[in-house]
C-alpha cells in the first residue's frame, strides 16, 4: 500500500524560487509600479502608500493585456464599492446592532459567493470590503471624517492602478508574442522528445500538466488590444489545441527516436510561428513504416498542427463542447458544504474583531482582514495558505525591522526610501510570481515589509506598527487554523478523487471521441491531484484517516499518468476514419466489444474512486474482468489463420498492441488501488 509521502518543504521552495521565462521582467515591472507609487505618495502626502503598494501586486498579471484591464477594472470596483460603502455606513453610523448585523451578512454573503459561485476571490473581497466598512465606525465615529477617509480611499486605488496601466502600455509583455512563444515551446518540445535530448520528456510533461494554461488568455488579449487580427487570432486558437495534441501524441510514444527525421520540420514550424509567418505549401511527410497505430496518430497530429500555417487555410472559430454553466453552482443551495465554510468564516471574522475591540487595540484588525484571504474550501488548502501566510509576515517584517534598524537612521532623502522600496518589492514580487504553492507567501512578504517601512510620510523608525500588524495577522491564522480544524473539517481528498475521476472520464473519451481530445485533460488533472495531495499533508490526522484513498494516491496518480499513452495512440488514429476495413464482422464486433468493456470498466472506476464504496469497488472488479475477458476472445480471433486480403489484418495487428498496452495499464490501475 502507497503512503501520502512528507512535505519536502524546502525542496518545494527551492524548486519555486528556480526562474523562468518573463519571471524577471515581472519582477521588475511590479517593483517599478511600487517606486512610482511610493514617490507619488510621499511627495504629494496620499496616506496609506503599503496598501496602494500592495495593490500592485494584487494586480500583476504575466501580461500586458491582462494587467490593464484588472486595473481598469480594480477602479470601476473601488469607485462602485466605496459609493456603496458610503450609503451603507451612512445608513447604519448611529445603530451599532445593524452595523454588526451588516457586517455579518457581508460576511456571510461575500464567503458563501466565494464558494457557490465562479466569483471566487472577487465575491470574498467585496464581501470583506463592506464587511470592513462597517467597522470604521468604531475607530472613527464622526461621519465627516469617515467619508472624508473613504473618498481617499478612492485616490489610494487610482493612482497605483493608473501606473500599473502605464507600466504595462510601455514595457509590459505583448500577449500575442506569448501565445505565439508557447505555442512554439510546445513544437520545440516535440522536436526534442523525438530527438532524445536530456531533459525533453520532462519539459514535454510539464508542458502537457500545465495544459493550454493562459495561451486562449493571450490570444484574446492580443486581439482586444489590436496585436493581432481576427485571422491571426483564429489560427493561433487552432494551433493551440494542435501543438498540444501533438506534443501529447509525440510523448506517448514508446521510442521517438524512430521518428526523429521529424524533429528537424518541427522545430522549422516553431520559427514560423515564434517569427509570426505562414507556409506557402503543405510539407511532405514521409515515414518508413506508414501502417503501424504511432506512425498514423503521428502523422494525423502533425497534418492537425500544420494546417493553420497554411497561407491558403481558412480559420474557422473553434466550436465549444459541452455547456458552459452559469456562474452559480448546480448545487449552490442544495450542498451544505458552502454554507458551512461561510459560517466557519463568519465565526472567525467575529472573534477577530471581538478581540481587537474588546481590547482596543484596533492595530491588529489586520487579524479579521486574514480570515477573509486564508479561508479557503479544505482544512489542507486553508492550513496551507495560513503557513505561507504566517512565513512571509515573519520573513517581510523581518525585511521591514532590519530596513527601521539599520538603514533608516542614514537614510537623508526619497531617493534612498525608493532604492529600498525597489529592492524589497523584487524580493516580495520574485516570491510571488511562483506557483500557488508559494505565491502568497510573497504577497505577504511584501504587505509586512510596505507595513514597516511606509508609516506616514517620512522616514519610518517606530516598529511599534510594524509589531502590531504582525500580531494581527499570527492571532487571525490561529483563529482561523483553530475552527477549520475543528468546526466541519473538510479534507482536500474529495478534490483528489475528483482529479482522479475527471482522468478516468478523460480516457473513456478517448474511446467516443468528439471535437475536442479528451485525453489533453488528463495530465491537467492528474497534476492538480497531485498539488492538492500535497496540501494534505497539513491536515490533522483525524481528518485525513476519513479517505482512504489519501493513503493510497502517491500510487494511483502515476498508475493513471502511466495509462494515458495507449488512449492517445487510440484517439489519434480515430480521427481518420478508418477502423479494420474489410475484416469480417466478428473481427470489428469484437474490438467494438472490447473498447465497450474498457469504458465501462473506466465509467465505473470513476464512480468508484469518488464514492469508495464496497459495491462501488466490487463492480470495478467486475467490468475489468469483463474487459480481460473481451481481450481474450479478440486475441483468439486474431490468432486465427483468415483467407483473402491482408490489410486490415496488419491494422488488427498494430492495434492489438495498443489494447495490450491498455490491458497492462488497467491493471496496474488496479494494483496501485488495493
Amino acid at each position: 500500500m502507497g503512503m501520502a509521502q512528507p512535505i519536502k518543504l524546502s525542496r518545494i521552495v527551492w524548486d519555486e524560487l528556480q526562474p523562468y521565462d518573463g519571471r524577471l521582467g515581472l519582477s521588475l515591472r511590479t517593483a517599478l509600479v511600487c517606486v512610482l507609487v511610493v514617490a507619488i505618495a510621499m511627495s504629494q502626502q496620499v496616506p496609506e502608500a503599503a496598501l496602494s503598494c500592495y495593490l500592485a501586486f494584487f494586480a500583476a498579471r504575466d501580461n500586458a493585456g491582462s494587467g490593464i484591464l484588472i486595473a481598469f477594472a480594480l477602479i470601476v470596483g473601488a469607485s462602485v464599492g466605496i459609493l456603496l460603502g458610503l450609503v451603507f455606513l451612512m445608513l447604519a453610523s448611529d445603530e451599532p446592532m445593524l452595523r454588526l448585523g451588516l457586517m455579518a451578512l457581508f460576511t456571510f454573503g461575500g464567503m458563501f459567493l466565494s464558494q457557490a459561485t465562479r466569483a471566487g476571490p472577487i465575491a470574498a473581497t467585496i464581501g470583506f470590503v463592506f464587511a470592513f466598512v462597517m467597522t470604521l465606525n468604531d475607530i472613527v465615529p464622526v461621519p465627516e471624517l469617515l467619508v472624508r477617509a473613504l473618498s481617499w480611499m478612492w485616490v489610494v486605488v487610482f493612482f497605483p492602478m493608473a501606473f500599473l496601466i502605464l507600466v504595462n502600455a510601455t514595457t509590459g509583455p505583448n500577449p500575442a508574442r506569448l501565445a505565439r512563444r508557447g505555442i512554439a515551446a510546445r513544437l520545440d518540445a516535440a522536436a526534442g522528445v523525438l530527438e532524445s535530448r536530456p531533459g525533453a520528456r520532462a519539459t514535454a510533461e510539464k508542458l502537457l500538466e500545465a495544459g493550454r494554461g493562459n495561451l486562449g488568455t493571450y490570444v484574446r488579449m492580443g486581439e482586444l488590444l489590436s496585436l493581432m487580427n481576427g485571422d491571426k487570432a483564429l489560427r493561433a486558437g487552432e494551433m493551440i489545441g494542435a501543438s498540444h495534441h501533438l506534443l501529447l501524441v509525440v510523448q506517448a510514444l514508446e521510442s521517438p527516436r524512430d521518428w526523429a527525421s521529424l524533429a528537424p520540420q518541427l522545430k522549422a514550424m516553431a520559427d514560423l510561428v515564434r517569427d509570426d509567418r505562414l507556409l506557402d505549401e503543405k510539407p511532405h511527410v514521409a515515414l518508413d513504416d506508414a501502417s503501424s497505430v504511432e506512425s498514423r496518430a503521428l502523422v494525423t497530429a502533425l497534418a492537425a498542427a500544420t494546417q493553420p500555417l497554411l497561407r491558403s487555410h481558412q480559420a474557422r472559430p473553434l466550436q465549444k463542447t459541452g455547456k458552459t454553466g452559469g456562474i452559480l453552482a448546480a448545487d449552490a443551495f442544495t450542498n451544505p458544504v458552502y454554507t458551512q465554510f461561510a459560517l466557519k468564516a463568519l465565526l472567525a471574522v467575529l472573534i477577530t474583531y471581538v478581540i481587537y475591540t474588546a481590547f482596543d487595540w484596533f492595530e491588529i484588525h489586520t487579524a479579521m482582514i486574514t480570515c477573509f484571504y486564508v479561508a479557503l474550501g479544505s482544512a489542507g488548502e486553508t492550513l496551507h495558505k495560513s503557513a505561507l501566510r504566517i512565513a512571509g509576515c515573519l520573513v517581510g517584517a523581518a525585511m521591514g525591522l532590519a530596513s527601521i534598524y539599520f538603514l533608516m537612521p542614514h537614510m537623508t532623502d526619497i531617493g534612498h526610501l525608493l532604492l529600498l522600496v525597489g529592492a524589497g518589492s523584487f524580493v516580495a514580487a520574485w516570491v510571488s510570481n511562483g506557483s500557488s504553492r508559494i505565491q502568497y507567501m510573497g504577497w505577504q512578504m511584501a504587505l509586512a515589509f510596505f507595513l514597516c517601512v511606509l508609516q506616514g510620510f517620512g522616514p519610518a523608525l517606530d516598529n511599534a506598527v510594524a509589531i502590531n500588524r504582525v500580531v494581527g495577522i499570527l492571532i487571525g491564522n490561529a483563529v482561523v487554523a483553530v475552527i477549520f480544524s475543528t468546526l466541519w473539517p473538510t479534507s482536500v481528498g474529495p478534490a483528489v478523487a475528483g482529479g482522479f475521476s475527471r482522468a478516468l472520464l478523460a480516457m473513456r473519451g478517448a474511446l467516443q471521441p468528439g471535437e475536442a481530445p479528451a485525453t489533453q485533460m488528463i495530465a491537467p488533472e492528474i497534476a492538480a491531484a497531485r498539488r492538492l495531495d500535497e496540501l494534505s499533508g497539513f491536515e490533522i490526522q483525524r481528518v485525513r484517516q476519513r479517505y482512504q484513498l489519501l493513503e493510497h494516491s502517491a500510487d494511483i496518480a502515476p498508475a493513471i499518468a502511466a495509462a494515458r499513452a495507449p488512449f492517445v495512440l487510440l484517439e489519434a488514429t480515430r480521427s481518420e476514419g478508418r477502423k479494420l476495413r474489410g475484416a469480417p464482422i466478428c473481427v470489428i464486433r469484437a474490438t467494438h466489444g472490447y473498447e465497450t468493456a474498457v469504458a465501462a470498466f473506466l465509467e465505473q472506476a470513476s464512480s468508484a474512486i469518488l464514492s469508495a464504496d464496497r459495491e462501488a469497488v466490487k463492480a470495478v472488479r467486475q467490468a475489468h474482468e469483463r474487459a480481460a475477458q473481451a481481450l481474450q476472445r479478440l486475441e483468439r480471433l486474431a490468432r486465427r489463420s483468415w483467407p483473402g486480403r491482408t490489410r486490415w489484418r496488419r491494422e488488427l495487428k498494430e492495434t492489438m498492441k495498443i489494447y495490450r498496452r491498455i490491458a497492462a495499464a488497467t491493471t496496474e490501475m488496479m494494483e496501485a488501488a488495493r
